[in-house]
């Protein structure tokens, strides 16, 4: 009877042992029917709105399965160093909002030899063949849009006369803030041509009107100066350009130290909580809302198909200069004072 207990005793061990390996020893490396791999999402320090694209990315990979590593850069120094500890965990993909797509190209270089696809999220990386995708919106039409919102508004074609405006743009190290600015000359060149618009500064080229790290500190000292030297004897303002929200607020700020005339109607894009209230207030004339859910949505579609060895269907294609990257381009939303309520963190 001992040997026979024995005999259990030992055969109930195997079976467990097998057990243990068949589970833990040889993972099914499955979450919720998704690999169970790592998506790495890297993602700028420079405005709430990349906060909260970043949550909702890291929301959505987890409810369906996807561990994942979110991280935040001030600088391109840090991103880069990001980049390239993701790339040694061998990540399913890596989401990344470039601070500095130029500086990100070695590390990509990396990526690529890793087998690793890249899906550039909201900023297309330029001059780089290992880009394997882009998930945002079209930047030239945004710059589209904020410049005919000043041409309704200032009703640029059908009313004579010459209104004054100051051009801004964003960081010179962000693809997207050239295509803003390409997009709004595009509508507002013609009418500087013929001096419908005029710009008192003379800081109209790219180089003048860029904004270093989409700072608010370097939009508002370059509107104060801009506005004591040009503005001081109660010359009118009847438009800004502002790329987005963090420009407009540190405009904002600096025509309440130093212009005592009629408010002048300044653009925006983000919609952030900040610019809405300022637009309810009649302070800011526009924002455009990138909703964070969308991108999401197709970021999460990429990384399902990816994982899954599938095919990825992209509608549209955007060449960074180097290759046609497929890409999913999101629609926004213009908001005006009068359609606030669609914004739901205005109400």
């Amino acid at each position: 009877m001992k040997r026979w207990a024995m005999f259990l005793t030992l055969a109930l061990c195997l079976f467990c042992m097998m057990a243990l390996t068949g589970c833990g020893g040889k993972q099914d490396n499955k979450v919720g029917g998704n690999p169970d791999q790592i998506v790495a999402m890297l993602l700028p320090e420079s405005s709430e709105i990349w906060h909260r694209s970043g949550l909702a990315l890291q929301e959505t990979l987890e409810k369906n399965g996807f561990r994942n590593d979110l991280r935040f850069a001030r600088t391109a120094e840090e991103q880069t160093e990001q980049f390239r500890e993701a790339v040694s965990q061998k990540p399913l993909a890596i989401i990344i909002g470039a601070v500095d797509g130029d500086a990100m190209k070695d590390a990509l270089a990396e990526a690529a030899n890793q087998g690793v696809p890249v899906i550039a999220y909201d900023r297309l990386i330029m001059n780089s063949p290992h880009v394997s995708y882009f998930v945002g919106y079209d930047a030239k039409e945004i710059g589209r849009s904020q410049a005919r919102s000043i041409e309704r508004t200032l009703r640029l074609m059908e009313k004579p006369g010459s209104d004054n405006i100051e051009i801004f743009a964003g960081d010179p190290k962000d693809n997207n803030s050239h295509l803003f600015y390409e997009g709004a000359m595009e509508i507002l060149q013609p009418y500087l041509d013929r001096k419908r618009l005029v710009i008192p500064s003379a800081e109209e080229s790219f180089e003048k009107a860029a904004t270093n790290d989409w700072s608010a500190e370097n939009a508002k000292a370059r509107m104060s100066r801009i506005l004591q030297l040009t503005y001081a004897n109660d010359r009118p303002l009847s438009a800004v350009l502002s790329p987005n929200d963090t420009l407009a607020g540190g405009i904002r700020e600096a025509l309440d130290l130093y212009y005592k005339g009629q408010w002048p109607f300044i653009t925006g894009l983000d919609a952030d909580p900040e610019a809405v209230r300022a637009i309810a207030a009649d302070r800011q004339g526009m924002t455009i809302d990138k909703p964070p859910s969308l991108p999401v949505k197709e970021c999460l579609r990429l990384v399902q198909d990816i994982a899954t060895g599938q095919s990825v269907p992209t509608p549209s294609k955007l060449n960074n200069g180097m290759r046609d990257v497929p890409a999913v381009l999101c629609k926004p939303a213009v908001i005006y004072k009068h359609n606030l309520e669609s914004v739901h963190w205005a109400q």
